[in-house]
């Protein structure tokens, strides 16, 4: 505080040297100093309302409030249509069509330009970096717990859409930080010949791949037990950190 003080003090004495006419100058450095040592503080962490958010490995959303449960297992009962305790890829790819069907608004069988923003801006806004400019797909992916270590450092060193452009991070990683994979925009990466739009064959596509990812045992099915804490989930409730698919309590 007292560095802070100092700092402020000398840049109202060179204002003053200088004159009324470069006060105004001084002023803004005083300023541009204030908020440099504001910025460099750690904030409270997020509100629990915030991080206790889930998107689905197809991009739904599902909310679960300031108080309530981590809504990871509403999804599950959800796509779980035989209520067998499992997921398998043929539940797991009916439940990413429903919500594809939900996106294309205009029901011609793709997600647009616009679909895609409709999306990020009003189905699912807490995928969008909490910096100005930028878009989901802007967002740096969270690590993935479930890709060996040379699939990691091949990621990384392609460099894809997701990382981050001139250094700069924002919260989270985008939709990564609620989700069982580290995509930061789930719908805009089905688009994989970069044509602008995802196709239903696309979005499926991707969706068994992440699938996949999860079936940690090869097995076919999907248990609640086999899939990973989200990055929020640990947030919301700092006892799930270090543990697999524990059911909070």
């Amino acid at each position: 505080m007292r560095k802070l003080a100092a700092w402020v003090w000398r840049a109202q004495a060179v204002g003053r040297a200088m004159g009324p006419v470069r006060l105004g100058v001084s002023a803004l450095a005083a300023c541009v100093v204030l908020t440099a040592c504001a910025s460099g503080r750690q904030g409270p962490p997020p509100p629990r309302e915030e991080v206790n958010v889930f998107i689905s490995p197809a991009g739904e959303p599902f909310r679960g409030g300031a108080t309530g449960a981590y809504p990871l297992d509403r999804w599950f009962a959800q796509a779980d249509a035989d209520h067998d305790g499992t997921l398998t890829l043929q539940e797991f790819q009916a439940d990413a069509t429903a919500f594809f069907r939900r996106l294309d608004e205009t029901h011609d069988g793709v997600i647009d330009g616009v679909e895609i923003s409709d999306y990020e801006q009003k189905i699912a806004p807490e995928i969008l970096p909490r910096v100005a400019r930028l878009t989901a797909r802007d967002v740096p992916p969270l690590p993935d717990t479930t890709a060996g270590k040379a699939e990691q450092r091949a990621r990384e060193a392609g460099r894809e859409p997701g990382r981050l452009r001139g250094g700069r991070r924002a919260f989270g990683g985008g939709a990564g930080a609620f989700a069982l994979t580290p995509e930061p925009e789930p719908v805009a990466s089905a688009d994989t010949d970069f044509d602008g739009k995802v196709t239903l064959a696309e979005f499926l596509a991707m969706t068994q791949s992440r699938f996949r990812r999860l079936d940690q045992d090869h097995d076919g099915r999907l248990t609640r037990t086999e899939l990973p804490v989200t990055a929020a989930q640990r947030l919301a409730d700092p006892e799930t950190q270090g543990r697999r698919g524990e059911r909070r309590r």
